[in-house]
């Protein structure tokens, strides 16, 4: 796979160990995604902390998931500093990977990177663990609560949308291999490219569909002459 972007990150270096131009990778719609802004993605509206009586505007611990094309990984973020002056705003942070799979039973992406939230009942009386997150991801239990596909930055007075995350600065990279993430990107476009190849014509007759797989309507089926 050939990745076209000026910009670079961690598993870049895999695109010259295995050169192939099979598939081209365009990421030029792409943007470094720091910690900073993974900070203020971890920012809630305000709400009531009872255990701590007062008004808080960030959860302690946070999850986020990530997807490339049908590989997910699921990280923990724990929130270890915050500024007082600005409502208790995070500055740091601690990840953890804390579970990895494959579903081919969703829908592939290129790649989608979402903070997300677990329906609220699973913390009564039940302990959250791992296994029980993946399930709840499996079937759409949970929410997006802050998504990091699209970021605006600014060239002037000009507004330009980015929609692909380089990890590299997240503090989530090194948690992950790069040489599977690279894998997952090439298995993204493999699979595309057979789904197109895959789709009918609009308009299609069933005799067209037929000699579009090669057979010949007079000559390939019993009864033919």
């Amino acid at each position: 796979m050939r990745i076209i972007d000026k910009n670079t990150d961690f598993y870049d270096y895999y695109q010259n160990l295995y050169q192939d131009s099979t598939f081209t990778f365009d990421r030029r719609d792409s943007y470094l995604l720091t910690k900073d802004i993974i900070c203020n993605s971890l920012k809630v509206d305000g709400y009531y902390s009872w255990k701590e009586k007062k008004f808080k505007f960030y959860r302690k611990t946070n999850y986020m998931l990530l997807q490339i094309c049908n590989t997910f990984w699921l990280f923990e973020l724990e929130v270890t500093k915050t500024d007082d002056h600005f409502h208790d705003e995070p500055t740091e942070f601690v990840a953890d990977l804390i579970a990895h799979w494959r579903d081919f039973t969703k829908p592939r992406k290129l790649i989608d990177l979402n903070r997300i939230r677990f329906n609220k009942y699973l913390g009564f009386g039940k302990e959250l663990t791992p296994e029980i997150m993946v399930n709840c991801i499996m079937v759409n239990d949970y929410e997006i609560k802050r998504s990091l596909n699209n970021y605006t930055i600014y060239n002037g007075n000009e507004k330009i949308e980015k929609h692909i995350p380089l990890l590299k600065a997240s503090g989530l990279a090194h948690l992950l291999n790069a040489h599977e993430v690279f894998l997952a990107f090439e298995e993204y476009f493999s699979l595309e490219k057979s789904a197109s190849e895959k789709r009918e014509p609009l308009g299609a007759t069933n005799d067209d569909k037929i000699e579009s797989h090669g057979f010949d309507l007079k000559t390939s089926f019993r009864g033919k002459n």
